[in-house]
């Protein structure tokens, strides 16, 4: 009877502290668990490695990708055409004075010429995505920098034009998918600007700007007429011989700006498209050299 008593005294005391113990959301006891499957742990374990993956990816993102351009050290490895499988970049110069060059990205591979290859080679991308290679050309005598540009499509290396200056001066915008870069003058007088590219059908393709800056101080030779615009109205003034005029920049096709100096007046003076060196007074083309000194041309006053 006792030995009962106390069996029953002992169980109680198990539910009691068993409750006292137990809390509002606490883990489930070992004994009430669904035991997994090992396909689920695997599985939970291959998301787990995927999640740090992507994780780690979005923490380290290549400068490339968000608008550098970058001076490679061949071989190395890049998704060139962004479908998720990296291609090994090989590249050297292989004609005396740089007159000739291997490319090679994947299976793909080109050989090519240029006026005098250093052997630099860059790459950036304009959409953020795909990446664009640059090789680096002295020009010739060494004078006038430039790159050819190459593009990776379809397991394919392919040239896709030229883009002037130095390959470390260029930026990229990957929200418009530009690259600016150093371009020159078509009309006036030669002068180094500003220009935007885009890659339209893997060709580099100039994007106009509505103005170009330039900036240097011309002399007014004779007198010359200008068009003023004033209070959205357009008026014909006249300067004199001797006047000092700032050339604020150009449309690049048939206008180009003018600041006097003493006043800041501007005035705008028309020139004929697809004639360089020239412009129009009374409708009639002539030499921009007539009429002004200090004009550039090919890097001289």
């Amino acid at each position: 009877m006792q030995r009962n008593f106390l069996k029953i005294l002992g169980a109680l005391a198990l539910v009691f502290l068993a409750g006292c113990g137990s809390k509002p959301g606490a883990e489930p006891m070992p004994y009430t668990m669904e035991i997994p499957t090992t396909a689920a742990v695997e599985e939970e374990r291959e998301n787990a490695g995927a999640a740090s993956s992507t994780a780690a990816a979005e923490i380290f993102k290549d400068p490339i990708y968000t608008g550098l351009v970058k001076e490679l050290v061949v071989p190395c490895e890049y998704d060139l055409d962004g479908d998720g499988t990296v291609e090994t970049i090989h590249y050297q110069v292989t004609g005396s004075e740089g007159k000739a060059f291997d490319l090679k990205a994947g299976e793909s591979e080109i050989e090519g010429s240029g006026d005098s290859l250093t052997g630099g080679i860059y790459a950036m991308s304009l959409d953020g995505k795909t990446i664009q290679i640059l090789l680096e050309d002295r020009g010739l005598n060494n004078a006038d920098e430039y790159s050819h540009v190459y593009v990776y499509r379809e397991g394919e290396l392919e040239p896709a034009g030229i883009l002037e200056g130095e390959a470390a001066s260029y930026r990229v915008d990957t929200e418009k998918h530009l690259v600016t870069a150093a371009g020159t003058s078509e009309v006036f007088q030669s002068y180094v600007l500003e220009k935007d590219f885009a890659l339209e059908e893997g060709a580099i393709t100039e994007v106009p700007r509505e103005f170009y800056q330039m900036g240097n101080e011309v002399t007014l030779r004779r007198r010359l007429s200008l068009i003023e615009i004033q209070d959205g109205a357009a008026y014909t003034r006249t300067w004199s011989a001797g006047s000092r005029l700032t050339v604020l920049g150009t449309d690049n096709r048939q206008w180009v700006c003018l600041q006097d100096l003493e006043t800041g007046a501007e005035g705008w003076l028309q020139v004929p498209p697809g004639e360089f060196g020239q412009i129009l007074v009374d409708g009639v083309s002539v030499s921009a050299q007539d009429y002004f000194d200090g004009l550039y041309y090919f890097g001289g006053a």
